[in-house]
């Protein structure tokens, strides 16, 4: 198993994060909606930033204003296209994994089957770029409830159909929307290479450390224990997440290894 932590709790302060990265032992994954969250991202400045680490590193793609599930305005999806393509040859001249929303999360799904071919239309084409490029390309689910673009029987038939990407499993995401977590991880198999790691109550998507919602974490421990492949765990706690607990609990995944099943954060 390796392990990550997604730089969203320096996203106000991101020159903080080389200080504290110095003694992180595992990978990181950074944002590029702008290091203040709300802001551009330099590709240079960004892609020096982090020249020196050590680690592995993973590229989180934009979340803001992009929809590659656009039907009511098919022009939107294609720029989103060409920007999540931009993205992502970028992040593979450093990075070793990409991650890609399905779509707009907030967004109301007024023709579901229609945004589902768009979208997958477009994560196809992704996928290929990817193969090309050399970076594996992570499609995560997102959307909650009735703007969830994939359940989980189609999330996991989505890797069926796209050969070129593989499968980041949100768990908020999924414990929002009442998945049976452990079920699909065992269904997506070698199909899912990381997952999202953080807590809730079930109803907001608070991105809490592990251990501070109503996860059923032992559940997901298990299966990911059975897993015989390697995974990605992939830390992403909200931006105001004490940089303590972090790093602990980092630190804790990283000691547990192979028998994940057995960690106590």
């Amino acid at each position: 198993m390796s392990v990550y932590i997604n730089l969203l709790p320096f996203m106000k302060k991101i020159n903080d994060a080389p200080a504290f990265l110095q003694d992180w032992g595992g990978g990181i994954e950074i944002s590029t909606d702008g290091p203040h969250w709300h802001g551009d991202t330099d590709w240079a400045q960004e892609k020096e930033r982090f020249a020196s680490y050590a680690g592995d590193i993973g590229v989180h793609l934009p979340i803001w204003e992009l929809n590659l599930a656009s039907v009511q305005f098919p022009q939107y999806a294609a720029y989103s296209f060409e920007a999540y393509r931009t993205y992502l040859e970028w992040a593979s001249t450093f990075a070793s994994h990409a991650v890609l929303h399905t779509h707009l999360y907030n967004m109301p799904l007024f023709h579901r089957e229609e945004a589902q071919a768009l979208s997958k239309h477009y994560i196809k084409q992704l996928g290929d770029i990817a193969e090309q490029k050399g970076i594996m390309l992570l499609v995560e689910n997102v959307g909650f409830h009735d703007k969830m673009l994939f359940d989980e029987r189609e999330f996991v038939q989505l890797f069926e159909e796209i050969p070129a990407i593989q499968a980041l499993l949100d768990v908020g995401h999924a414990t929002i929307n009442n998945w049976d977590i452990a079920n699909v991880i065992e269904a997506l198999g070698t199909r899912l290479s990381a997952l999202h790691l953080h807590d809730n109550d079930g109803e907001n998507d608070l991105h809490l450390p592990i251990g501070a919602g109503v996860t059923r974490w032992n559940e997901i421990w298990q299966a990911v224990a059975e897993q015989t492949h390697s995974l990605r765990l992939i830390l992403e706690y909200d931006e105001s997440a004490s940089l303590e607990v972090l790093k602990r609990h980092g630190n804790e995944l990283l000691q547990a290894g192979k028998v994940v099943g057995k960690i106590n954060v």
